[in-house]
């Protein structure tokens, strides 16, 4: 057994599988994930796990370097975004529209389902380089 780390396998060997700018969405509850998406669905019930559970799960394993949301977070979801902003300090940040997110959304490598109900809270990570010269500045501590 994994002693630390996603012990979630179908999100583990999706994490494993990413490569230098593969991107994945982290989405809420309600995001309309395409039919044929690969989907690693984590939610338990309405609000279990929520966003910041699931992404301090997924940056225990993998480095980002770029975030993309939904310019309406804004506006309905100012704590979430907030938060996304105080984590993703050196990574480039993208806000886009919902609609267009959602397209984008065919064309990603896979999709993980969170239980979150925050509005708006799905995310497009884009996979950074593990080289240790192109990461370290992308590594991030997360707030307990």
């Amino acid at each position: 057994m994994k002693r630390q780390g996603v012990i979630n396998q179908p999100l583990a060997c999706a994490l494993a599988g990413l490569g230098h700018g593969d991107r994945f969405i982290l989405c809420d509850a309600g995001f309309p994930i395409p039919k044929n998406a690969d989907r690693v669905d984590l939610a338990l019930s309405l609000g279990i796990p929520t966003m910041k559970q699931c992404l301090a799960a997924i940056l225990s394993e993998v480095n980002i370097q770029k975030v993309t949301i939904a310019v309406e977070m804004q506006e309905w979801n100012p704590e979430g975004r907030n938060y996304l902003k105080s984590v993703f300090k050196n990574q480039q940040f993208e806000e886009i529209m919902q609609e267009e997110l959602a397209e984008r959304a065919g064309d990603v490598k896979f999709i993980v389902r969170s239980g979150e109900l925050g509005c708006y809270s799905n995310i497009i990570l884009e996979a950074a380089s593990a080289v240790e010269l192109f990461k370290k500045d992308l590594i991030i501590d997360l707030p307990e």
